[in-house]
């Protein structure tokens, strides 16, 4: 079972490791793994799970901005609330997949936004297909596709969703 704490800067190297796993088998993130610094940055809440004291996932939790799919979807349908943050930066290890890790990532995230006051948002590229089922299995609310642009000319739909504890 996994434990859940902040992340701090001395996990940052662990977390590399894990993500470059996951973007081995999954392709996450599509961007790929070039630039932790730009990719673990400390603009965020971020946590860690660990099993055993190994770091097997991570989450973020940031404040929605323009430019966040999911955000400026949310906000073309719902101008009035602009108390919004994201999840983001989801990862959790091949092995440690299947057994609540990311589930409990997910619950402290949202319990944090809750806490702030904020509607938690998301997004899931098409792709990402296990993602999008745990997120509906979760209780997520579907609230439209939008598509993610990264890159010279890179671009891939995604599923948004809303938080059930908004």
């Amino acid at each position: 079972m996994a434990t859940i704490r902040p992340r701090t800067d001395h996990d940052i190297p662990a977390c590399l490791q894990v993500l470059n796993v996951v973007y081995k088998d999954s392709g996450y993130p599509v961007q790929g793994v070039g630039d932790p610094a730009q990719f673990f940055n400390n603009h965020e809440t971020t946590w860690v799970a660990e099993v055993g004291g190994t770091v097997v996932g991570h989450i973020a939790l940031a404040e929605g901005v323009a430019g966040d799919v999911a955000v400026d979807l949310w906000r073309k349908q719902h101008p009035e609330d602009i108390h919004v943050a994201v999840i983001g930066r989801l990862f959790v290890h091949p092995d440690n997949r299947k057994g609540g890790t990311a589930s409990k990532l997910i619950s402290t995230a949202i319990e944090e936004a809750r806490g702030r006051g904020q509607r938690l948002l998301l997004f899931a590229l098409i792709k990402d297909q296990d993602a999008i089922r745990l997120y509906r299995k979760l209780g997520w609310q579907y609230f439209g596709n939008a598509v993610y642009k990264w890159g010279e000319g890179n671009e891939m739909d995604a599923e948004c969703f809303e938080s059930p504890i908004s």
